[in-house]
């Protein structure tokens, strides 16, 4: 019988002026979920279709967001336990600038899909796969070498706190993310980087204009544009 996988994919660091987009695509083993076979067969889940069981330690999976970081970081350790297969891509700033922040994002999510197939397909070459991203919008995934095998495609509106693989993706790409603004936060202590994590706080709004721009600031951003247009200005009237 073919196996076949659904993939949750979701991302965080879509707002920050600062740092990587971070994507995640993740696959849940069905024995640890509460599947409804029928929605199964037809290769059609609904957004409700899967749900970790009501007796498992991942039951308290929901959209990152709403969980407080010591949660998220202990569901971290279990997703990454219990996942079948999980895919983390980065983004960085740089390509956000050059392709904006929307292509960026749904090339992580394609490359994302992409590896965490490549992982399952190693094992299981005959599999087939749905998709389900968190959001309104989906990837171009037409052109990736198996697409064939993708039976179903589906963006959901808040998918992180309906579908469990989604609401795994979500806490992955999260603690994946708030690690590497902690790790930059060290480089770069005076612009409190572990507080903000990148996001368009006035901290970070001040930090900015008392210390400048950094490498990873995201530069096609209003804000940081604004300031690069600004130090012009300044650079102009010195000049004159």
């Amino acid at each position: 019988m073919t196996k076949h996988f659904i993939i949750g994919v979701d991302e965080v660091g879509r707002g920050p002026l600062l740092g990587d987009v971070v994507v995640c695509a993740l696959i849940f083993d069905k024995a640890i979920l509460s599947v409804k076979e029928d929605s199964l067969s037809t290769d059609l889940p609904t957004a409700d279709s899967v749900s970790i069981s009501h007796t498992h330690p991942l039951s308290a999976l929901t959209d990152s967001k709403k969980l407080s970081e010591k949660k998220r970081e202990a569901l971290f350790s279990l997703i990454e336990q219990t996942a079948s297969a999980h895919q983390v891509v980065k983004i960085s700033a740089s390509l956000i600038d050059q392709l904006n922040i929307l292509q960026a994002t749904l090339l992580g999510m394609k490359q994302a899909v992409a590896g965490v197939m490549a992982q399952m397909l190693a094992q299981y070459p005959t599999a087939t796969f749905s998709v389900m991203v968190d959001g309104n919008k989906l990837p171009v995934l037409f052109d990736l070498p198996n697409y064939q095998q993708i039976t179903h495609e589906q963006a959901i509106v808040k998918g992180d706190g309906k579908h469990a693989c989604i609401s795994g993706a979500s806490v992955i790409a999260k603690v994946t993310r708030d690690r590497d603004m902690v790790a930059l936060s060290k480089l770069y202590p005076d612009y409190g980087i572990e507080q903000h994590k990148g996001y368009p706080t006035a901290a970070h709004i001040q930090a900015i204009q008392h210390y400048g721009i950094l490498p990873m600031h995201r530069k096609s951003f209003a804000p940081i544009k604004q300031r690069i247009l600004d130090k012009k200005g300044e650079h102009t009237v010195n000049i004159r």
